[in-house]
């Protein structure tokens, strides 16, 4: 009897710690953005899934190099045909709509299922629909870009990309050029994290991941992406293909982008 009441015990404790600590990790995105990271870690603990941000490494520009000649993918996951097609689908249909806020037409969506369905990269889909004469189109359109937006590209490159900018010249600058340009060095970024061996690449992306779910939750619309634990972003992260990771960041960016420009 007394053995029993022990267990049943035991179990009791366990249940309620689960419960604290899933409340923990509820309310804690939420103390950060009120009182900050250290004060938040003094009252609930330093939080166990939490990972930190890798170095960010230089983009070099070397043609002559065959440092990483060879080099396969990070991730060789692969998916069954119909599962493929169907995410390639979605993919198209995600970026006209990040990047032109607009639809993709039936032929677009049957042009670029092509082209990936012929090996193309996710990646060259999106360089090509913000290279086209359409995007330009757009960036040589009065769109001045907003004080949120400026204040987000600063703090976003400084800790993200290691880089600077004048607030003088993104003021000046249109609003669907800064976020191609800003995507585009991001992407750099993310190539130079990917020749790296260890978790680098993940880590990053988990980092950011987590951070925008935090900050910006209603331009994040899927389950997945409004995710704020680091961890989850980056078991995710792990399980796909690298083109996979490199869409998902343009899209969330693009998103971004969108909502604090309104």
């Amino acid at each position: 009897m007394f053995k029993k009441i022990a267990i049943l015990f035991l179990i009791s404790i366990s249940i309620q710690a689960s419960f604290v600590d899933e409340l923990k990790d509820k309310i804690r995105p939420h103390l950060v953005n009120i009182i900050g990271l250290e004060k938040t870690n003094h009252f609930l603990g330093k939080d166990q899934n939490s990972i930190s941000l890798p170095e960010i490494p230089k983009v070099i520009r070397d043609a002559k190099s065959i440092k990483d000649f060879g080099k396969g993918p990070k991730n060789n996951v692969t998916f069954k045909k119909d599962q493929e097609r169907r995410f390639s689908y979605n993919f198209i249909s995600e970026i006209f709509l990040a990047t032109r806020k607009i639809k993709a037409s039936e032929n677009d969506l049957s042009k670029w299922m092509n082209v990936l369905e012929q090996n193309g990269s996710r990646e060259g889909v999106y360089r090509a629909l913000v290279l086209d004469g359409t995007y330009l189109g757009l960036e040589n359109y009065e769109f001045p870009i907003t004080d949120e937006a400026v204040n987000f590209t600063i703090t976003f490159i400084e800790r993200y990309l290691n880089k600077t900018i004048s607030e003088s010249r993104l003021k000046k600058a249109n609003f669907f050029t800064v976020k191609r340009d800003i995507t585009e060095k991001t992407l750099e970024i993310m190539d130079e994290l990917y020749k790296r061996d260890g978790d680098d690449i993940y880590d990053w992306y988990a980092v950011l991941s987590s951070d925008l779910a935090k900050r910006f939750p209603k331009a994040m619309d899927n389950s997945t992406r409004k995710e704020m634990s680091p961890m989850k972003h980056k078991m995710w992260a792990k399980s796909v293909p690298d083109q996979y990771l490199k869409s998902e960041v343009i899209i969330k960016l693009h998103h971004v982008f969108n909502q604090i420009q309104g």
